[in-house]
């Protein structure tokens, strides 16, 4: 099985920036390096308590098995060690997702 990559988002294209939050980002991309195909979607989480919970339930039925994102809050973290998602996280502000995209494909 390939990696599939939840990246954060604040818009709806790979010109998009990166979404420094997790629980509360914007969108998400569902990223498959090896196809080298990606879905994005608003995160129906956002403004709901356990934002973070939610959105990684959500995405593990997508088959992700990398999350690439800014901050990540406790319980989400728990969640993350607990599933054994791999998590990555990014500093940089004004990164395009197409640049994190090109930065993993294999």
């Amino acid at each position: 099985m390939g990696k599939i990559f939840a990246i954060t988002s604040t818009g709806k294209t790979e010109k998009s920036l990166l979404d420094l939050r997790f629980g509360k980002c914007e969108n998400i991309v569902i990223f498959n390096a090896d196809k080298n195909t990606f879905s994005i979607f608003e995160n129906p989480y956002k403004n709901e308590e356990n934002s973070g919970i939610n959105l990684i339930n959500h995405i593990k039925k997508e088959g992700v098995t990398t999350i690439i994102t800014g901050e990540i809050g406790p319980k989400a973290g728990a969640i993350i060690e607990k599933e054994k998602l791999q998590l990555v996280l990014l500093s940089e502000e004004r990164i395009k997702i197409e640049e994190v995209m090109n930065r993993i494909k294999p």
